[in-house]
């Protein structure tokens, strides 16, 4: 009787945290009402316990019960397939890590003391309440939790390459299973688990940063066709008024070749070579960057980020923004094909904001000086410089967020964290 009190309540913590983790990593539209939630936990619940008591063998059971459980979710979360899977594959990966070790550590130490207690009261013990704290503390630390997911997401992961980590966290799940029937040798069996876990936080950083890269590279080539067509418009346009310049020559009217010179003159000044490539820009940080690209900088932007109910104003978010934006157009002046990559999204308790130049480097130690006020690199006999990053310092202090800058010879990153207002 304890132990199926014990079972229900673990399962219930499971259904509760997958719904929780999937409520809050999807997209403000994509959320559902309270009543859904409910539903959607009952159905997990009921469908884990119908699995673990049927008469299956457990790998396949656990196998059915987690493929039935994604399933529902996404029926649920059918406008976010992608942020449920990606939620799904890495709340389920703490659970397959939790299972494995406190069940190996009650097999091979927990059983052979031989404690004088029931084998109820052990598993309670040693089993249940360890697996409890962890649960309490994936709620506890959820912002961490989170965040850790929306930086996944940002780096814009495809939708089969997230398939894939799912179905290797299940199919690795259903082996460990089976393994921890049939007698496998405990430090093979943990070795493997160990090396699995670092070459899966590998692959999942490593390819999806490939993939960023990739869909980055695939707009730019867009953006150069485009380019190039427009080039070789001009080319032709440039053939004819040259042609056109040689048969005025030819019947003598040099007034007339004047102003047709004049006019290919001016078109060739207000030509703009830099690549501006958006996506889902809000009008605030596409007016920011404007200026840079005015700047012939080359500007990429990823800005999937809700600005609304954050604990700044309209006013000082544009200040935060255009201050760093400034400060990279300054360091890119003497920079051959200058790139500024703005990046946004929405963290558990906030909004998260990388803009990164391929600038110079800034030498490690002034890194923390430059956030200093009238503190600058560049010649600032008028003393009106130095004061821009120190200005957004304080705009990030006063609302309890943070912003630090890596930089290395390829690229200087300012990252900015950005609180909600409190409910």
């Amino acid at each position: 009787m304890l132990l199926n009190i014990c079972d229900m309540l673990t399962t219930g913590c499971q259904s509760f945290l997958f719904v929780f983790t999937c409520n809050n990593i999807v997209s403000k539209d994509n959320k559902i009402s309270k009543l859904k939630l409910g539903i959607l936990m009952g159905i997990i619940f009921i469908i884990s316990m119908i699995f673990t008591h049927s008469n299956i063998d457990t790998p396949y059971a656990n196998l059915m019960m987690i493929i039935s459980t994604l399933s529902i979710i996404i029926l649920f979360y059918r406008g976010s397939i992608l942020d449920t899977f990606l939620g799904f594959g890495i709340l389920y990966s703490i659970f397959i890590l939790t299972s494995y070790f406190i069940i190996t550590f009650y097999q091979n130490l927990i059983v052979k003391l031989n404690f004088n207690i029931s084998i109820e009261l052990q598993t309670l013990m040693f089993i249940y309440i360890p697996t409890w704290l962890v649960y309490i503390l994936v709620y506890k630390f959820r912002k961490y939790f989170f965040n850790a997911i929306m930086g996944l997401k940002s780096l814009r992961p495809s939708l089969i390459f997230v398939l894939l980590l799912n179905y290797t966290l299940i199919l690795t799940d259903t082996m460990r299973i089976h393994w921890q029937i049939e007698d496998i040798g405990d430090i093979f069996k943990y070795s493997l688990y160990l090396i699995s876990l670092m070459a899966f936080i590998f692959a999942i950083i490593y390819f999806a940063k490939i993939n960023d890269k990739l869909q980055e590279v695939e707009m730019l080539n867009s953006a150069l066709n485009e380019k190039i067509t427009e080039l070789k418009k001009l080319k032709h346009d440039y053939g004819s008024e040259i042609s056109s310049l040689y048969g005025l020559y030819q019947l003598g009217k040099i007034d007339r070749i004047g102003e047709l010179l004049k006019n290919i003159v001016e078109r060739y000044q207000s030509l703009n070579t830099t690549i501006n490539i958006s996506v889902q820009a809000t009008p605030i940080v596409a007016s920011i960057l404007h200026s840079a690209v005015a700047a012939n900088i080359d500007v990429i932007v990823f800005d999937s980020a809700d600005y609304e109910n954050l604990n700044i104003t309209d006013g000082e978010l544009i200040k935060v923004l255009s201050n760093i934006v400034n400060n990279s157009r300054d360091a890119l002046k003497d920079v051959k094909n200058p790139i500024i990559k703005f990046k946004s999204y929405n963290g558990y308790d906030g909004v998260i904001i990388n803009i990164i130049n391929n600038g110079p480097e800034i030498p490690k130690e002034i890194r923390n000086k430059i956030f200093e006020s009238g503190f600058s690199t560049k010649e600032n006999s008028s003393g009106d410089r130095g004061y821009g990053l120190n200005i957004v310092s304080n705009i990030i202090s006063q609302c309890n967020g943070k912003i630090s800058v890596e930089s290395n010879n390829q690229w200087t990153q300012f990252k900015i964290e950005i609180p909600y207002k409190d409910s």
